[in-house]
């Protein structure tokens, strides 16, 4: 078992920076794996004409509200209130939402791309969130 880090005990900037430059890297890699997602997203563009719900939308909410706090927790060297921003990204599970949950493990070998990306922003989710704890 591998023991909890204390960023304020272990040279904290520089982890921090570290920490930092990760995120960065996670969040180009889902930026570059937008694109890679076209195609699918027509595809179920044309799926979601006969639903009374919207994958995309779900998933464009999700991207925007990930990336904002990516972006926010990358420039601010002190956030104001890390406990409830915490909070907040537990609550944006997308997996929570049932018939996104439904979408997802009931088509396994359907829209991979897609689903690549949606797993790399939750994983981006789950970092800061962590992240976060740990300040």
């Amino acid at each position: 078992m591998h023991p909890r880090h204390n960023l304020t005990k272990t040279n904290p900037k520089n982890i921090e920076n570290k920490i930092k430059k990760y995120l960065i890297n996670i969040k180009k890699k889902i930026i570059l794996d937008y694109p890679k997602t076209q195609a699918e997203r027509h595809q179920l563009a044309l799926w979601e004409e006969s639903q009374e719900f919207t994958i995309l939308g779900v998933i464009e909410v999700f991207t925007t509200d990930i990336q904002g706090y990516a972006a926010q927790v990358i420039v601010c060297d002190r956030l104001s209130n890390p406990p409830e921003i915490v909070a907040q990204l537990e609550k944006l599970n997308i997996f929570d939402i049932p018939y996104f949950f439904d979408w997802y493990f009931l088509s396994p070998s359907d829209y991979f791309e897609i689903k690549r990306y949606v797993e790399r922003l939750n994983y981006l989710r789950l970092l800061i969130i962590e992240y976060l704890r740990n300040l």
